[in-house]
């Protein structure tokens, strides 16, 4: 007999899964209470990373709302949906949502030139990206198989 093992988000319990979906946005959240408290020095004491960070930071505010309109009633903190998205921003990205935050998150780290918010973006925020969009894959190829074999293909991450 040939099984398959359960996809690591169809094996957390409720409860495990209720935690991780208030968890992973709180790790957002707690990104802007970084950038309130940390000390900081506008754009490291070069205005036009100011300005620089101000646009990416809004450019990913965009693409983060777009997103998650885009993604309509598929938008979830954990994997599944029940049809796969390929119009919008998902034409061309797979994960325009975690791409959205990491700029968000990147350009207001940088305009308020804080330090710690950059050590938490590149410690905390970018790495979970990466993880939940790997996870996110995984459960993806696993549900809708070639589609999204062939979709993933045209696609940037």
């Amino acid at each position: 007999m040939n099984e398959t093992k359960p996809d690591f988000w169809e094996s957390l319990s409720p409860a495990q899964a209720a935690i991780v979906t208030v968890l992973v946005p709180s790790l957002y959240l707690l990104a802007l209470v970084v950038a309130w408290f940390s000390p900081k020095h506008f754009g490291f004491g070069i205005r036009p990373l100011v300005y620089a960070g101000f646009t990416v930071g809004l450019s990913g505010v965009v693409l983060w709302i777009v997103a998650m309109i885009h993604l309509g009633k598929s938008l979830a903190v954990l994997p599944g949906g029940e049809r796969l998205v390929t119009h919008g921003v998902y034409k061309v990205l797979r994960h325009p949502v975690y791409l959205g935050i990491d700029m968000t998150l990147f350009g207001l780290f940088l305009a308020v030139g804080s330090t710690v918010g950059m050590i938490y973006f590149f410690v905390v925020v970018l790495p979970l990206n990466i993880i939940r969009s790997r996870f996110e894959e995984k459960a993806l190829l696993q549900k809708f198989g070639d589609p999204y074999k062939t979709y993933r293909q045209q696609t940037w991450f």
